[in-house]
């Protein structure tokens, strides 16, 4: 048997950004790239992994690598300090924690990696050479797992199968700096305003030296992938049956197996989970603890006499939690917190990482030093009068478009439920891949197609429901989505019981179970409302101008108000109210592609 040496030289590279991304190069082009990069003043990215002839074939045949699962090799790992909302100083702080860590506590050479200024954060690039990973399939996630051993307050999900970094070099679109390397003086003793001034200019002289390395960290691979494992970051359904998540969490206990077993499979059933996959979710669960035949067996019976637990069973009563979705309220306890208990509330709010499940609304106003984040539990309220562009505003939300920039940033989607009760499915998708591609109706009209192909990833996100719903069945659909956020345009198209006769009551009604609804599910909830009549006319808006006063500024946290007319471009915005934050103002500019962007 003749052993074929497979060659690992290819990177994918994206040149004016990661939406470029497709082409397979050998890493030797990498230079002639960064100049054209260098010279069209664009961000040039290559993949943190290396690839042979069978991922070559796979782009012949697919043009993408998205679902590429076979081998691949690395030639550095890179160790990414992102800025997020640090100081300069305290994100060069982290970086040379990094570095110290790096040569004190592990013993590495300087020789061993290069340091980098992205233009925000920092990049320490690590030759493999210390770590001697070999090509496999696995490969992402042996790397994802020894970094996130060794490091804390790293970026892990830059080593997922597809990631991508910016080439040395290229331009920082966001910030107009160069991605530049950094001798290791430079990094421990030069000022953060000094680095940022190396980055005004790519540094193409600088004296680079070959990284080497001899195994030092050879022993801390991560090489066992278990069966299950986590390559990026999933936000569970953490307030579905908390009981059963917790059983399942906790293992299996010595003396209560076969119950909690028995309740677990219940849930499974209950939800409409085919036996075999609840099997594999189980033996996982079991770990080796009771036998496996009896894991199964008592899956089959279980099933087979489909027994149910309710929220009055000891067992899962034992484990019951408040945030459950199906919680009720059993005696006068419920709400009334000790101290100590407000404490822990509080500890746990505030430790809470709310990425994925809030939107930073002053971040996409281009307003960086305000205080107005979106967060799970708050109702929002939209209003103003007809012809404001309310709907187009929260579509700019849902779809992450920064008014300042005038770009959609993917960091800012969140999963979103889209109420839309006036407007088709069909419009909202043309006009989303208007706004996600800046063009006008023609283009998109023309060219929807090709729009889809290219956009979709930037639209998954969405999810359009257009039959006015009641409050239960926005509930329902929360539940079985659940959505980091969902928009509601606009409330007086929800359907409401009979016994709410007047505009007033129907109001009340909808916006305090929309924010009653929105703290049991830990849900963003933006309703959109009209402004009473007698605001309908006026320039100025205040707090109580929506249809309905007094109810929605009772039951909201954040009351915006858009004021604008329906054949000027020009438009006001205005934070009215801001439970637990600042207020703020700006100045919007309506485009043909339904983008409101910020003038001042």
């Amino acid at each position: 048997m003749v052993l074929v040496s497979v060659t690992y030289d290819l990177v994918e590279v994206a040149l004016g950004g990661p939406q470029k991304r497709g082409s397979l190069i050998h890493k030797s082009e990498l230079k002639e790239y960064i100049r054209t990069a260098i010279t069209d003043t664009k961000p040039l990215y290559r993949s943190v992994y290396l690839y042979g002839e069978e991922a070559e074939d796979f782009v012949t045949a697919k043009n993408t690598l998205k679902d590429f699962y076979g081998r691949r090799s690395i030639d550095n790992i890179l160790i990414d300090i992102d800025k997020k909302d640090n100081s300069d100083d305290q994100t060069q702080a982290n970086a040379k924690h990094i570095v110290w860590q790096l040569t004190e506590e592990m013993g590495l050479s300087k020789e061993t990696f290069q340091c980098y200024f992205s233009g925000t954060g920092y990049h320490i690039m690590l030759t493999n050479e210390v770590f001697n990973f070999t090509p496999d399939s696995e490969l992402p996630f042996k790397v994802k797992e020894t970094m996130n051993k060794l490091f804390e307050d790293i970026d892990p999900m830059v080593y997922m199968r597809t990631g991508l970094y910016r080439v040395a070099h290229t331009i920082n679109q966001k910030t107009n700096l160069y991605k530049v390397p950094l001798s290791y003086e430079q990094i421990m003793h030069y000022k953060s305003e000094e680095i940022i001034n190396l980055a005004k200019k790519p540094l193409l002289d600088y004296p680079y030296t070959t990284l080497l390395g001899d195994g030092e960290l050879e022993e801390e691979k991560v090489e066992k992938v278990p069966r299950v494992r986590t390559l990026g970051k999933v936000f569970e359904p953490k307030k579905v049956a908390t009981c059963i998540q917790t059983m399942f969490n906790n293992g299996p206990q010595a003396g209560n197996r076969h119950h909690t077993l028995m309740r677990m499979v219940s849930h499974y059933r209950r939800s409409g989970i085919p036996s075999d996959a609840t099997k594999a979710a189980l033996l996982l669960w079991n770990n080796n603890n009771l036998n496996e035949q009896e894991v199964i067996n008592l899956v089959e019976y279980s099933y087979n006499k489909g027994y149910k637990y309710g929220c009055n069973d000891p067992v899962m009563a034992e484990l019951c939690n408040p945030k459950c979705i199906y919680y009720k309220r059993k005696d006068y306890t419920v709400g009334v917190y000790t101290s100590t208990e407000a404490q822990k509330e509080l500890e746990d709010r505030l430790s809470t990482d709310f990425t994925g499940r809030s939107y930073d609304f002053a971040k996409a106003l281009g307003l960086t030093n305000m205080d107005c984040t979106f967060y799970p539990g708050e109702l929002v309220t939209i209003f103003g009068p007809t012809g404001c562009c309310k709907t187009s505003l929260a579509h700019n939300i849902a779809l992450g478009y920064n008014h300042y920039t005038d770009e959609i940033d993917s960091k800012s989607q969140v999963s979103t439920l889209y109420l839309s009760l006036e407007l088709s499915a069909w419009y909202m998708q043309r006009r989303s891949l208007q706004i996600t591609a800046s063009c006008t109706k023609e283009y998109a009209t023309n060219n929807r197609a090709e729009l889809f192909s290219q956009y979709n990833k930037r639209l998954e996100h969405m999810h359009i429901m257009t039959i006015p719903p009641t409050i239960e069945q926005i509930s329902k659909k929360i539940t079985e989505l659940q959505p980091a956020m969902v928009i509601v345009d606009y409330i007086d198209l929800v359907e409401t019981h009979p016994m709410y006769r007047g505009e007033y009551e129907k109001v009340k009604h909808v916006a305090h179970s929309l924010s009653s609804l929105a703290v049991t599910t830990d849900t963003i909830i933006i309703q959109i409302s009209q402004v009473s009549r007698e605001y309908s006319r006026s320039q100025i808006l205040d707090l109580y101008a929506g249809k309905g006063s007094g109810a929605i500024e009772n039951a909201s946290r954040k009351v915006i108000g858009l004021n604008g007319q329906a054949d000027s471009k020009e438009k006001s915005l205005e934070l009215l109210k801001n439970t637990d934050g600042e207020l703020l103002k700006a100045k919007l500019e309506w485009q043909p592609s339904f983008r409101l962007r910020r003038t001042e």
